[in-house]
């Protein structure tokens, strides 16, 4: 009998399934690379991006993102194989963490690349067989096991598996051959309807989401700070200023962020107003940690009438950090290194995402200063591209992991693509940034 699934090691629902080989819809001998393509299908299918947050499908990838990892390693799949137990070297089934980090690991966009890969290639040729001989030609549970697939792939596989037959290559099996229409037309319904559910799904998340950042943007438009009053009652000591600044060192955590979060109402920040905003601006972001560290910055711009002021300089200069000068002839000090580049890009990356967040958000009354600083990260590469023109070199286009993330953002962003969005959310504020001290 196969093992199940130790109860200590997923989510409680995993035990309802009766082993991690059933989670990912393989065999129990199936070999790494049949494991590895189930788990990339499944985890396409149920990513909650693809599935606008559905709490079933964002419970379903954690299941067999966990199982995965399991069967993806020999020693915890032998351990597993022989006893039932998992080995949970990872924080086990409930640390949030750990999801966090599979959801950023797994992006939907990866899973999209690999898809695109995957199509039309000899390796998806080569499974499209032997799912149809497993299946004895049954279609519906072809396009089940089919990595990647979708309603739309039906036709080429069916064309495919034809040819395959007509050369002698495979037998005609009297499922493929006499499917009646109806069952085909049983599956491309229920492919549309779990399609519209899930544009459904996320046109709802995005409209909910979209609602919140529009609330957040009028109360920063109108932010109504606390008295002097208020603050001078609010704990000022450099003892709690220390252990939050070192929250905001690691802002890209969002355990230390949440913690900061729920702190900052109970503290008087009122001398350290510049540093926390230098650390806000040197903290290592990723793109992922840029909406929640507008909502922090948020939070200071209404409690805080300078943070503003004071966090926009050293983002502009992180947004347009350039590279160092070549060294002269003879010196010690070496140009900058790959990982220094790679640092300064990510930074620059981030640091002109959060800009233009703040924009859209109200943090930053006018968008004049980003845009500016979008421009110079834009001229950097017209001017580097044009040097490489004139000595016959290939253009370097330094800042293309900079902008080509931000174009997406910004052709995306409503706050920030639709004028008109602007202007409103400042009539409802009442227009102005409002607020005493």
């Amino acid at each position: 009998a196969r093992p199940r699934a130790h109860l200590s090691s997923l989510p409680d629902s995993t035990m309802s399934t009766s082993s991690l080989y059933e989670l990912l819809g393989v065999q129990a001998d199936a070999d790494a690379a049949a494991i590895k393509r189930a788990y990339l299908k499944a985890a396409r299918d149920t990513h909650p991006d693809k599935n606008g947050g559905d709490e079933a499908a964002t419970e379903r990838f954690q299941q067999v993102g966990r199982a995965y990892a399991v069967l993806s390693d020999a020693e915890k799949r032998k351990l597993y194989d022989e006893t039932g137990m998992v080995d949970d070297g990872s924080g086990g089934g409930g640390d949030a963490s750990y999801w966090r980090e599979a959801f950023e690991r797994v992006s939907l966009e990866k899973l999209d690349a690999l898809a695109a890969s995957y199509r039309h290639t000899e390796e998806e040729a080569a499974d499209l067989r032997a799912h149809y001989i497993a299946a004895k030609g049954d279609m519906g549970k072809v396009m089940d096991a089919m990595m990647f697939s979708t309603a739309d792939d039906e036709p080429r596989f069916r064309e495919t598996l034809r040819g395959l037959v007509e050369a002698g290559e495979l037998r005609m099996y009297r499922q493929f051959e006499g499917e009646k229409d109806s069952k085909r037309l049983q599956r491309e319904r229920r492919a549309a309807k779990e399609a519209a559910e899930a544009e459904a799904a996320r046109a709802a998340e995005a409209a909910a989401a979209l609602e919140a950042r529009l609330k957040l943007r009028q109360l920063n438009l109108s932010a109504q700070r606390p008295s002097e009053g208020e603050l001078k009652a609010r704990d000022s000591s450099l003892k709690k200023y220390e252990a939050a600044r070192r929250k905001l060192v690691k802002l890209g955590d969002e355990r230390e962020r949440s913690a900061l979060l729920a702190e900052l109402p109970r503290l008087n920040l009122s001398k350290y107003v510049e540093e926390v905003a230098l650390a806000v601006a040197e903290a290592p972001l990723k793109l992922k940690d840029v909406v929640p560290a507008a909502e922090l910055c948020s939070l200071m711009h209404r409690t805080y009438a300078t943070f503003t002021q004071a966090l926009e300089p050293p983002l502009l200069k992180a947004a347009t950090a350039l590279p160092p000068p070549p060294p002269r002839p003879g010196a010690a000090v070496a140009s900058e290194g790959e990982s220094e580049r790679t640092a300064r890009l990510l930074r620059k990356r981030s640091a002109l995402r959060l800009l233009f967040e703040l924009v859209a958000v109200g943090v930053l009354p006018s968008p004049k200063r980003p845009l500016g600083a979008l421009r110079d990260v834009m001229e950097e590469d017209t001017a580097s591209a044009a040097e490489a023109t004139r000595s016959g070199e290939p253009a370097p286009f330094g800042n293309l992991q900079v902008l080509q993330p931000f174009v997406k953002y910004a052709a995306a962003e409503p706050l920030l693509a639709s004028p008109p969005a602007h202007a409103a959310a400042r009539a409802a504020a009442g227009g102005g940034n409002g607020g005493g001290e």
